[in-house]
């Protein structure tokens, strides 16, 4: 179901802007929310449309990673894609951003079951982007987005979609055995399952030093967060629950079954950035192998945020997405 607001739904805009971004933020031409169905029903889950002036060249959907925000991608990427002429769609994830958040405490992000992602993903390309984006429609997809895109994909088909950009897909994680080891001996409870991972918690803006981040290279791109959490405390939101966790580990067991990711058919382009210290990309190569038009490109300097990366190594990225349009509009 769609609301039925004027074309700007205040509610889902931001609540200001940080001073400094400005200049390269892009505010969209429409914010709206849907309302989830299903196991998630009753949840609202923003999304934001741009407009491109004349005739586009087709559509870029964005679908962020886990604790990301429609902004943090407003603020140069949409600005790049409209630049280049699409018309862009986003969309918040229930649990951050100014979607919807399950618990209580904000701060938590959770999740009952990533099922429920790939629900509210469907629903979102059904309703919003398949009746009105110009086509082609491209998806573009970071980390959990990512990986919440090949499962769709595999489970639901193509859809309106004609081809797609993920990168750094959660696919596998670092010391994800360790993780899977401590998960089966706790009690998968509400009261524990909706507990902060140990070693996560609360955002704290005091806590984010640059010189110990392991995402990026590049301190000002980093700042978009904490910036954006400034401006908008609803954006917030800290580390993941223990419920969380054990779903991000059951639903990458799910896309690694034998079978799975060989049903995706959408020429797909898998980006790694080869200093990640989240992802496992030695997990990329083996996924790009079972899917039939995937092709795997690595940025070997890059960390997790490759969009968010230094200039140079951004350059790359752009490389790549522009060889991928090309040939999806050629």
């Amino acid at each position: 179901m769609i609301d039925q607001d004027p074309p700007a739904d205040p509610v889902a805009a931001p609540a200001s802007v940080p001073a400094h971004l400005v200049a390269r933020y892009r505010p969209a031409d429409r914010y709206g929310f849907l309302a989830g169905t299903g196991a998630g029903a009753g949840a609202r889950l923003r999304y934001a449309v741009w407009n491109v002036p004349g005739t586009p060249r087709g559509t870029v959907v964005v679908l962020t990673g886990r604790g990301e925000f429609i902004e943090k991608y407003a603020t140069e990427i949409v600005g790049e894609l409209l630049d280049r002429g699409f018309a862009v769609y986003a969309m918040d994830w229930r649990g951050q951003g100014l979607s919807d958040r399950p618990l209580a405490d904000r701060g938590k992000a959770h999740i009952d079951n990533f099922a429920t992602y790939i629900a509210d993903l469907a629903l979102f390309l059904e309703t919003i982007v398949s009746p009105a984006a110009p086509r082609p429609v491209l998806a573009l997809c970071h980390s959990m987005g990512a990986h919440i895109l090949l499962r769709y994909l595999a489970e639901h088909g193509s859809g309106p979609l004609s081809a797609g950009v993920v990168v750094s897909p959660m696919t596998a994680l670092r010391r994800e055995a360790m993780l899977r080891s401590v998960l089966m001996l706790m009690p998968e409870v509400s009261a524990v399952e909706e507990r902060y991972l140990f070693g996560t918690g609360p955002f704290v803006l005091l806590a984010r030093e640059f010189a110990s981040n392991f995402v990026t290279h590049d301190e000002r791109r980093y700042r978009f967060t904490d910036e954006w959490f400034t401006a908008d405390p609803r954006l917030a939101v800290g580390g993941p629950t223990i419920g969380w966790s054990r779903q991000a580990v059951r639903s990458m067991t799910a896309a690694l079954a034998p079978g799975y990711l060989e049903r995706i058919d959408l020429p797909l382009l898998l980006i790694t950035a080869g200093e990640d210290r989240l992802i496992d990309p030695s997990n990329h190569a083996p996924t790009v192998a079972r899917m039939r038009h995937a092709e795997h490109f690595t940025i070997a300097s890059a960390r997790h945020e490759v969009m968010m990366e230094t200039d140079d190594l951004r350059a790359l990225f752009w490389e790549a997405f522009d060889r991928l349009a090309k040939g999806v509009l050629s």
